[in-house]
């Protein structure tokens, strides 16, 4: 998209806050020459638009230290409220040359603190299992639009785990659901699931993934209500989280994330 076309439209629309008109997203199997390429390209817009609201974006990639000492180290820059982190997706998703999750999780916190006055936005959080990483290390918002890609895939969310097939759509591959999960569904409180039940997920077509998208985005902003709850206002998370949060891959990463919190008094 043309940057002026961007700027013209942050111009009219007056949104809360806007990124940078345009970065250029490392992805893990592109050599270090190329990653380089991505870093020097997205520096220059956030320094091109360093005036105004315009709130910078850095990236997970080989290159993340330099995009927070050039930042820290530039006299807008650094007076900046809010900062994007993007580039997580390809390397949460395992794509090829992917950073280790441990890796991931470092970065994060390395950036967390080094920013610990600002406000901080994560790109494509939008796992029920990943918002729980987010809200860990403090990060005031995130966006995603896998809520509704799963759902035009036939996928649907399930509180405290991992995605699961409801619809046979073209030849995308993971986990059926079970019996109990089948069972745990009857009591979904989403309007989808009220109205129209297991069914409806199944169907085919638009009302199929007009109610699974409803579910999906139902499920995560009700996970995020409790993990909000269990954290700030019972106060129960680590507890809670044992029992509630099922996901084999996430798990031991949040496991190692409280450790890590509470050696560095993160929060």
């Amino acid at each position: 998209m043309p940057v002026q076309e961007y700027a013209e439209f942050v111009r009219e629309a007056k949104p809360d806050w806007y990124p940078i008109p345009q970065d250029f997203i490392p992805i893990p199997k592109m050599t270090v020459e190329e990653q380089e390429q991505c870093f020097l390209k997205t520096m220059d817009m956030n320094l091109r638009y360093h005036e105004g609201d315009y709130v910078p974006v850095v990236h997970i990639s080989n290159f993340l230290g330099q995009y927070i000492e050039e930042i820290i180290n530039h006299q807008f820059l650094s007076e900046k409220p809010y900062i994007a982190l993007g580039g997580i997706v390809p390397n949460l998703l395992r794509a090829s040359k992917a950073i280790s999750y441990k890796t991931i999780i470092d970065n994060l916190i390395h950036f967390r603190q080094k920013f610990a006055d600002k406000k901080l936005h994560i790109f494509g959080i939008g796992g029920t299992a990943t918002l729980h990483i987010a809200a860990l290390l403090g990060i005031n918002s995130v966006d995603s639009s896998g809520w509704r890609n799963r759902a035009a895939r036939g996928l649907i969310q399930l509180p405290g785990t991992g995605d699961r097939i409801v619809a046979e759509l073209g030849n995308w591959r993971g986990r059926t659901i079970s019996q109990e999960e089948k069972n745990k569904l009857k009591e979904c409180q989403c309007p989808a699931c009220q109205k129209y039940g297991l069914k409806g997920l199944k169907a085919s077509g638009g009302d199929g993934f007009y109610n699974r998208a409803t579910h999906n985005l139902w499920v995560l902003l009700e996970e995020a209500r409790q993990i909000e709850e269990h954290l700030n206002v019972i106060g129960d998370y680590e507890t809670w989280y044992l029992e509630h949060l099922d996901n084999t891959t996430y798990r031991p990463l949040i496991h190692k994330l409280l450790q890590e919190i509470s050696q560095t008094s993160l929060n």
